[in-house]
């Protein structure tokens, strides 16, 4: 699985040959973004869905996202849209599969995280807080999570570290921070040391390549 990390939540996923990008933000470079199959959005607001009509035209990409991306997107001329509902599970191709997961993020409508499941098992939180949900997850052995750990209407870096103890990935990706808000990665790897959760931090520049 090949990941790369283009700022705020976005991020590019390579697994068995498919390419899928997630959360296209506003201000993103989408220059640096070459072909992808899928776009998947997590929720409506703008740091999210940004620029997601322009590389679905560009790209020819499907677009997946929940009842208010779906309608959004027809709204703004897009086809080649698919509404997914939490606890779904789709099949795109090469036997990738996505699973939209339930998010804590009340000021959204229908908001979803998205665990994909190629030659690796990775999660994208979306925009959340912690909630007991995520306990269920740690059977899932999850291979890379990405959190969260802006604190700006999503998990703090000390909910962050509540989210990965209760998980238990083998890697962890912050995001959502450095774009809008500002954050420490060194105070979330100081809240997981304090509760002596031992897991690989990986914190990526823009645009560097991550290989699981």
């Amino acid at each position: 699985m090949r990941i790369v990390w283009y700022g705020h939540a976005c991020f590019v996923i390579e697994t068995k040959g498919v390419k899928i990008l997630i959360d296209p933000y506003p201000d993103v470079e989408d220059d640096l973004i070459g072909q992808i199959d899928y776009i998947l959005v997590t929720h409506e607001h703008s740091d999210h869905y940004g620029k997601t009509p322009l590389l679905a035209r560009l790209r020819g990409a499907k677009v997946i996202g929940p009842k208010t991306v779906y309608l959004m997107a027809l709204s703004d001329g897009i086809t080649n849209v698919q509404q997914i509902e939490e606890d779904e599970e789709i099949e795109v191709e090469n036997g990738v599969r996505i699973k939209a997961i339930y998010a804590e993020h009340p000021s959204s409508q229908y908001p979803l995280g998205f665990m994909i499941f190629g030659d690796k098992i990775l999660y994208h939180t979306g925009d959340t807080y912690f909630t007991p949900m995520f306990k269920k997850f740690r059977s899932y052995n999850i291979d890379v999570l990405l959190v969260p750990i802006s604190g700006k209407s999503t998990a703090s870096e000390r909910e962050a570290a509540d989210i990965v103890e209760v998980i238990k990935p083998k890697i962890v990706v912050p995001m959502h921070y450095g774009v809008y808000s500002e954050s420490s990665v060194d105070k979330f790897i100081e809240e997981l040391r304090k509760r002596r959760v031992w897991v690989i931090i990986k914190t990526l520049n823009v645009g560097e390549v991550f290989e699981v």
